[in-house]
């Protein structure tokens, strides 16, 4: 976390960011003294002489919503999907454009305006490698490969980690919905590849709504102290 108001502090030094407000948000469970860790990081943003605003979110546990529990069905039905088309690379990107340009619009018909540049995926212009390879049929599995896709039940962890992104992001857009910026810690990214997709679903369910984003990581060897 010292990294994550490290970064905000030095942006302030611009005249940029000059006259904008810091407030530092933590999140707090129902068994934490949501009291003493204000207080605490009162005190260790007083010795590293940064003002900011502190304060205490206490997440309440509630069972998960039914929009939670579509949401990561839609997600693990779209990855079994994907798997059983056995798109080439290219129709890959294609896919993935597709999902971002309905994004763009879910926003746009929010009365928010949009340029063309913003919804242009990077990447997703074919490389001259993949024009020169020679077309081939596409090939689709029969209908009925398909009929499992909704005999399928999520996961059980993938549910509790998207009603953990979900009620984390409800708290962020209530909070700083009209930020400037905010700045999130990056949730660790899983350590089999085979979680990748789950794992960009879970970021973007956690910034939904938000306008300007900075997810900030460190490599575990920074040392922010009060004595440095």
């Amino acid at each position: 976390g010292g990294m994550l108001m490290l970064l905000p502090f030095l942006l302030k030094q611009h005249k940029v960011w000059k006259a904008c407000r810091m407030r530092i948000f933590t999140v707090a469970q129902l068994e934490d003294n949501s009291i003493q860790m204000k207080k605490d990081l009162e005190h260790f943003l007083y010795h590293l002489r940064i003002e900011a605003d502190v304060q205490v979110v206490e997440m309440m546990t509630s069972d998960i919503s039914a929009y939670t529990y579509e949401r990561t069905l839609m997600m693990e039905q779209r990855n079994q999907m994907l798997k059983q088309m056995h798109l080439s690379k290219r129709e890959s990107r294609k896919e993935v454009q597709k999902v971002v340009d309905i994004h763009h619009k879910a926003r746009d018909s929010k009365g928010e305006e949009s340029s063309p540049d913003d919804v242009l995926l990077e990447g997703a212009t074919p490389t001259k490698e993949e024009d020169a390879e020679p077309k081939k049929k596409k090939t689709l599995p029969p209908k009925g490969d398909f009929g499992n896709l909704l005999d399928i039940k999520p996961d059980e962890r993938n549910v509790r980690r998207m009603h953990t992104a979900v009620k984390l992001n409800e708290v962020i857009v209530q909070k700083s919905h009209g930020a400037k910026l905010v700045l999130i810690n990056l949730p660790g990214p899983p350590k089999m590849k085979a979680g990748d997709e789950n794992y960009m679903e879970f970021l973007e369910v956690l910034t939904e709504g938000l306008e300007r984003v900075l997810m900030v990581r460190g490599g575990g060897r920074e040392v922010i102290t009060i004595y440095s």
